[in-house]
């Protein structure tokens, strides 16, 4: 069965989104999870994933959705309540989206993974090439924010003394109570005792499953997340089942080492022709110093933008490249002032070299006012590719305080209006 794809998507999103005060976020530095234990408080501390090892999972979790908008639909995720993982198939992942993913010869996906850390990661084939993919480009998001933050539940919520039976299973499950500081809306989570799973409070995990649902180690002992409410709509268990369910994630190659490798080709590429271009500039004869001397300039500003395009790049692939953040680094890595600097001096190169054909002939010479025009139109060039670079400086000066929206204002500005009505002028 197939739904809208936005639609699903985004109650999904908004429903996760209508609970910041919950969910764990590895990237608020401020909330230091922690866990309560008989022999006293521990901090939780996530220790590192490697995707390709062999995965496997111990739980089936089916669980429902109901928005208030009045979309409503079942699918499942699975869990390894040893280590924490929660993970998806294909057909569950369409389930939660709403529409099939591609399957041909150029795109295969097949697994969804997140880890206790909050990064997620999917296992496809792109091109022929299995690969392990840090994330999937969808609407910016930063990070999967699908496991309870035990700190946050403890600071933001309070049992009513309520209870509520969840699922055919009849979880009785005891209701807890938060009012949004943001929107001022009833925020409730539903949490049952159970015998079968114990999580280990010494070692990860803390918590085990989606959207806040699964399990988590709270007052002393390993309890289900049954069901959470909030201004948007619930989500809830229906059903758990035991599983033995694995795949061999050695078979894929991390997209890192693949964007690495490309990243040291074009490299040695670029590498290679500026050092050709250096040297063609040091056998220029005295006669040809002032044209080499600019070309010098260019070479130099060239060499700056390689520098910040492998600054871009090795951060990225440290970053694990995840593919969410694909604009960001590539704006990163090509400023376009740059790129307006070396077209600027390759017209002011132009004009010297016309500069010394004009020199050796006279006005009587049918190609002097042709040169002459040619001249006049470079130095209009480099009055707007000026005025350009001003712009782009007023661009940097209005978002100061956030580096990305300059870099994609920029980028919008050299696309529209510099590449069109400057560039594209010949001269």
């Amino acid at each position: 069965m197939k739904r809208f794809f936005l639609c699903c998507f985004g109650f999904c999103m908004s429903f996760i989104q209508g609970q910041r005060n919950l969910f764990f976020n590895p990237e608020e530095e401020e909330v230091k999870d922690t866990v309560h234990t008989p022999s006293g408080t521990i901090p939780v501390a996530f220790s590192d994933f490697n995707p390709n090892e062999r995965i496997s999972f111990d739980k089936k979790i089916t669980f429902s959705f109901n928005s208030n908008l009045g979309n409503s639909y079942t699918t499942s995720f699975l869990v390894n309540t040893n280590k924490g993982y929660m993970g998806m198939n294909k057909e569950m992942m369409e389930e939660i989206i709403g529409i099939e993913f591609p399957h041909n010869e150029n795109v295969k996906i097949y697994y969804r993974l997140t880890n206790t850390n909050g990064k997620t990661y999917y296992y496809i084939e792109f091109n022929g090439v299995k690969q392990v993919v840090n994330r999937l480009p969808m609407n910016e998001i930063a990070v999967d924010e699908t496991n309870m933050s035990i700190a946050k539940f403890n600071r933001n919520f309070s049992p009513t003394g309520n209870n509520l039976n969840v699922s055919s299973q009849n979880y009785n499950s005891q209701e807890y109570h938060n009012v949004s500081a943001t929107t001022g809306h009833d925020n409730l989570v539903y949490l049952a005792n159970q015998n079968e799973t114990q999580l280990n409070p010494n070692s990860n995990p803390k918590t085990a499953g989606f959207l806040g649902l699964g399990y988590i180690y709270y007052d002393n002992k390993t309890q289900l997340v049954t069901r959470i409410d909030n201004e948007k709509g619930s989500a809830e268990i229906e059903n758990i089942e035991n599983v033995s369910i694995r795949f061999d994630g050695s078979n894929y190659r991390k997209r890192e080492n693949i964007v690495a490798e490309d990243h040291e080709r074009v490299t040695n590429v670029k590498e290679d022709y500026l050092a050709k271009k250096q040297e063609n500039i040091n056998r220029a004869t005295n006669s040809e110093r002032t044209i080499a001397n600019k070309e010098q300039e260019i070479l130099n500003q060239e060499t700056e933008m390689e520098e910040k395009r492998k600054r871009a790049m090795n951060k990225y692939i440290e970053d694990s490249a995840p593919a969410e953040q694909n604009s960001k680094y590539a704006l990163e890595g090509f400023d376009p002032k740059d790129d307006i600097e070396v077209k600027k001096l390759e017209c002011e190169k132009r004009i010297l070299i016309i500069e010394k054909k004009l020199d050796r002939m006279t006005n009587r010479n049918p190609d002097y006012t042709k040169l002459q025009d040619e001249k006049a139109c470079l130095e209009t060039k480099i009055i707007d590719y000026k005025n350009a670079q001003e712009e782009m400086e007023n661009i940097q000066e209005r978002n100061t305080n956030d580096s990305h929206k300059a870099n994609l204002e920029k980028m919008n500005y050299y696309i529209s209006n510099v590449i069109p009505n400057i560039v594209a002028r010949r001269c």
